[in-house]
């Protein structure tokens, strides 16, 4: 038996530093350092990204000021056709850290000066549907962003155990953080307040330990499926934690039989969320929308090769919006 993850939640990793300038930039003065990963905002204006999700959350990291004039301020933003919602930096307070979130129509931002305990600033209902994203600055100082990242959701989704099993998120120490049932679709949902390092456990009914996982790396929007195959999936010699990794148009992963029993008719697919054509092959010539492993033996490995193919309008080749189906 295995947990597998099977969709990354990150959507969009730093796009101000890896994107085209024409993206955002508009009228702004605005300086990348590509040494330490950075965008500094020179100008007193704002820049600005097409952004069309309906649902997200944004975690941002940019450096503190210390100090602020009475008219100063550092603004992170979500923005409508009639008006924008954020979350702002002053002389009444700044912290390294926001989050804003976007869920159900509605935005709750948030600060933190450790990126792991979290003070809700601020919430309100959207009145429509949001079409941008942005940051804005006032004062002598430039705005550095650090950090950027837009993942699906908040939650970490499970799959495939029965209804009534509990899942229960713990520390990497094995504190526990908070626990949920499953429902009657095999489903969880378990609300992160930050990426984490930990475990998750499960129990039956009769609160018997089912299965426990080592220390992962938990993050919003991540899907995971139980499976009854002791598989891991390798990209480059690693094992792949993040299919954020795959990062051209072709790749190879491969598919390791952890296990002491051999496996056979294992088929593997690609549920897809976006508009690119991501096919699978098993000898880089023909690519289908799902393959078959025929056997695969204790301690073999079977590689797979992916073949993203980009539309023309999505040109930023670290976002991934599909899961690896394994059955």
């Amino acid at each position: 038996m295995k947990l597998l993850k099977i969709e990354d939640g990150k959507i969009d990793g730093n796009f101000y530093l890896t994107s085209d300038f024409t993206d955002f930039l508009g009228s702004a003065n605005v300086k990348r350092d590509t040494v330490n990963n950075t965008v500094s905002l020179i100008s007193n204006t704002n820049i600005e990204r097409k952004f069309n999700f309906d649902e997200f959350v944004i975690e941002i990291k940019k450096q503190n000021w210390g100090e602020y004039e009475d008219n100063d301020f550092n603004e992170c933003y979500v923005g409508t056709d009639n008006g924008i919602y954020g979350i702002i930096d002053d002389k009444d307070g700044e912290e390294s850290y926001w989050k804003l979130l976007v869920q159900e129509g509605y935005i709750q931002v948030y600060s933190s000066d450790d990126g792991i305990s979290w003070t809700n600033c601020n919430g309100v209902k959207l009145p429509d549907k949001i079409t941008r994203q942005g940051f804005k600055k006032q004062g002598a100082k430039d705005f550095v962003l650090q950090d950027y990242n837009v993942y699906k959701n908040p939650y970490v989704t499970i799959f495939n155990f029965p209804k009534g099993t509990t899942a229960v998120l713990q520390d990497k120490d094995g504190n526990e953080i908070k626990r949920e049932i499953f429902d009657d679709s095999m489903q969880v949902q378990i609300y992160l307040d930050s990426c984490m390092q930990g475990k998750l456990s499960f129990l039956d009914s009769s609160k018997v330990v089912i299965y426990t996982t080592d220390i992962i790396n938990l993050q919003y929007g991540d899907v995971y499926c139980f499976s009854k195959y002791d598989l891991e999936v390798i990209y480059k010699g690693k094992v792949v934690s993040n299919p954020e990794m795959l990062d051209s148009l072709y790749e190879k992963i491969s598919i390791t039989n952890i296990g002491s029993s051999a496996y056979s008719d294992i088929k593997v697919g690609i549920d897809n969320y976006g508009n690119d054509l991501i096919q699978l092959s098993l000898d880089k010539a023909i690519f289908l929308d799902t393959i078959t492993i025929n056997n695969i033996q204790p301690n073999e490995s079977i590689d797979i090769y992916i073949k993203i193919t980009k539309l023309i309008d999505n040109y930023n080749y670290t976002a991934r919006n599909f899961q690896l189906i394994i059955e």
